[in-house]
């Protein structure tokens, strides 16, 4: 007798297990990411869009994955997903070591490197120039950390938005913003500022990954499988058409 009681309480339990995955499988994946990312994420009237945005689209589609976006501050994404098996972050999020530290990464997607808006008038030529200046940038991101490495802690200015950097240079309130080349590239186009520039000084390669948490490699491997089928079927040259105006960004 108790042979088979204790049988059917394994049953029991093994019954609760399984119901319980099935209802975790069930469960969208969360993808965790800031729209205030253009042209990789942004709102548009009632609807997110942007490079990243089309991207876990296709992604889903092919991995056979329901989605939902979560909005949230960008340094809360790689957290978010720490935190959460079911959670994804995707917002321009530059592959680096610290990170890796914290959650996994798909193949690399794009290669955006950093690049410095001025004002026209500024006499900034090189990158020593910039030293002891106050350089905004976008908190929590790769042009954050390299800001700190030229002009030191006290000299960078953090703000919620790459926008909100930039406006605040337009403002003369900082004297540079380091900001990923394609973002930077769009928030020019859209402020039609000609008293701004971009400088490219070979600040570093910056190469753009979906955050995956650690213990869920079935979904890294899935969406690295995705990756590599857009990229065999042309789907990122069909992005860099949408989103970068500029043709020779488009080419790279």
């Amino acid at each position: 007798m108790k042979k088979l009681i204790a049988l059917l309480v394994a049953l029991m339990m093994l019954g609760t297990a399984a119901a319980a995955l099935a209802e975790a499988e069930a469960e969208p994946v969360i993808v965790a990411f800031n729209p205030e990312y253009p042209p990789f994420e942004y709102v548009e009237g009632e609807d997110y869009e942007g490079y990243d945005v089309d991207m876990i689209k296709a992604i889903a589609d092919i991995a056979g994955i329901d989605i939902e976006f979560e909005a949230m501050d960008f340094d809360a994404v790689v957290s978010s997903v720490q935190a959460n098996p079911n959670t994804i972050g995707v917002s321009g999020i530059s592959i680096t070591p610290e990170r890796m530290n914290n959650v996994d990464f798909s193949d690399g997607y794009i290669n955006a490197g950093l690049i410095v808006v001025l004002k026209k008038d500024s006499g900034i030529a090189s990158v020593d120039d910039l030293k002891g200046k106050l350089i905004g940038v976008q908190m929590g991101t790769t042009s954050d950390t390299k800001a700190e490495e030229i002009t030191g802690q006290e000299n960078v200015a953090k703000y919620k938005s790459f926008l909100n950097a930039i406006m605040e240079l337009q403002g003369n309130k900082v004297d540079a913003v380091i900001v990923d080349k394609p973002v930077g590239m769009a928030i020019l186009a859209s402020l039609a500022d000609d008293t701004l520039e971009i400088v490219d000084f070979d600040l570093q390669a910056d190469w753009y990954g979906i955050a995956v948490n650690k213990d869920n490699p079935e979904l890294l491997e899935k969406i690295n499988a995705a990756l590599k089928e857009l990229e065999k079927d042309g789907f990122f040259e069909g992005l860099a058409v949408k989103y970068f105006s500029d043709e020779e960004e488009a080419a790279e």
